[in-house]
């Protein structure tokens, strides 16, 4: 039986839902996540469309919302307020869930690929995510997760999204092999911008929890269009290339037998 953690401790503040939905469609971060998401749906999700996939930590929906248009996509997150946003975006309420990833409403070797970005990170007991993960995996399935790297890192942003770990590669490979995969691919993220969001983060060093606010806000168009265009040109190798620092970290496993 996996353990058991509350609701609230695995979520972002709920202020950040909103702010998450008003944001994404435009933020630099978010547009690319969905570079790399659209490469990494390329080269993982079979092309004929029958594709079983989970979004695990779905959010406000934006992803999942990609991943429907590659295959029979379903999406959890443990925050009521998320699933309802994700229903504001037109997702269907058979496919989008409120569920722990400690403990998927889905059966044994169920899906082909599970993606996770930015939540495994929320669970205490990550492994054990993993392997619940892994349950609903079928056989050789993949498992492609994005997750913060660095605990030096740690600022008011990393209280306010909930986050209760930030990883090193070597930490990260073996949890995840402990879960019962295979780790095919384990890179650094958002290189070229890590200068700037580490001396960013420095200087918010965690607020009391009431108060922390993430880094997710509204940027002059200008700024925001450079970001976007620095962090999407990395995301577009990101898939085929590894990159020795940044300030998150990708993985792709496959379930072992």
């Amino acid at each position: 039986m996996n353990p058991s953690e509350s609701a609230a401790s695995m979520a972002m503040l709920p202020h950040e839902y909103r702010v998450m939905f008003e944001i994404e469609e435009e933020y630099w971060w978010y547009r690319g996540l969905r570079v790399l998401l659209q490469g990494l749906i390329a080269q993982y999700v079979s092309a004929d469309g029958r594709a079983k996939i989970l979004d695990a930590g779905c959010g406000t929906g934006k992803n999942l919302q990609i991943l429907a248009q590659h295959g029979d996509a379903w999406g959890v997150d443990i925050a009521p307020e998320a699933i309802e946003f994700c229903r504001r975006r037109g997702l269907g309420t058979a496919r989008t869930l409120v569920a722990s990833l400690l403990e998927l409403p889905f059966p044994g070797t169920f899906f082909d690929v599970a993606f996770s970005f930015d939540v495994i990170c929320n669970i205490q007991h990550d492994v054990a995510a993993f392997h619940e993960i892994r349950r609903t995996l079928k056989p050789d399935g993949y498992l492609i997760v994005q997750l913060p790297a660095y605990r030096f890192l740690w600022s008011a942003h990393d209280v306010a999204v909930g986050h209760k770990h930030r990883y090193m590669a070597r930490d990260l490979r073996a949890k995840i092999e402990k879960a019962g995969f295979r780790v095919k691919k384990l890179t650094y993220l958002n290189m070229s911008l890590f200068p700037l969001i580490a001396l960013l983060r420095f200087a918010r060093r965690p607020a009391a929890h009431a108060n922390a606010r993430s880094d997710l806000t509204p940027l002059p168009r200008g700024l925001n269009e450079t970001l976007a265009r620095l962090f999407s040109a990395e995301m577009r190798i990101a898939p085929r290339h590894r990159f020795p620092f940044g300030i998150s970290m990708l993985a792709v496993a496959r379930r072992i037998e």
